[in-house]
């Protein structure tokens, strides 16, 4: 009976402590990267969203990246592919490509913003939505470092997809912020 007991301890301790180990393995370490090159969203076909969201939602994100990096120094330098500053990035600092992929277009609708004033508060809450996949990838190795999913939606006063896109950026920004441990 002891010895069952014992044995079943060491299993669980050994359980916990290997999933503890292969979780925090799954959590990417940015902070060696020192240069993030940002790459136009692909949309995809017969999606709702226009062709030039991809675009505009990469100069969303390095606005808001600038931002971020100019208070908690995430990196170096933060250019868009193919834009002035590529061209002088230097060869000895390690490189981030951040590239995505549209998944939610969705604008603002009559029919739900009657549908929300119904619920207290609903009238608060927006009903544009935008999400991304995104995927940061070594620049050297070809190799995806992490790759997260990310929605956000309008708010009551700001119900536009634009200003979903502002805070989709604003997102991405934070998780970069958690990734470097800042």
């Amino acid at each position: 009976m002891k010895y069952d007991r014992i044995i079943t301890i060491i299993l669980v301790l050994g359980l916990v402590v290997g999933v503890s180990g292969w979780t925090g393995a799954q959590e990417a370490n940015l902070r060696d990267y020192h240069v993030l090159v940002v790459k136009d969203l692909e949309v995809p076909p017969g999606s709702p969203a226009p062709e030039s969201a991809g675009m505009q939602m990469a100069e969303k994100a390095i606005y808001q990246l600038k931002r971020y990096s100019e208070k908690y120094k995430l990196f170096d330098t933060i250019v868009k592919e193919g834009g002035k500053g590529t061209a002088g990035i230097p060869s000895g600092q390690k490189t981030l490509i951040l590239k995505g992929e549209v998944k939610e277009y969705s604008k603002a609708t009559v029919g739900r913003r009657i549908g929300r004033s119904f619920i207290p508060g609903g009238e608060y809450t927006g009903t544009s939505a935008f999400a991304a996949n995104y995927q940061f990838v070594d620049r050297e190795t070809g190799k995806v470092v992490y790759e997260t999913n990310l929605r956000t939606t309008s708010t009551g006063s700001e119900d536009t997809v634009e200003y979903a896109m502002d805070r989709n950026g604003e997102a991405l920004a934070k998780t970069i912020l958690k990734l470097k441990g800042k």
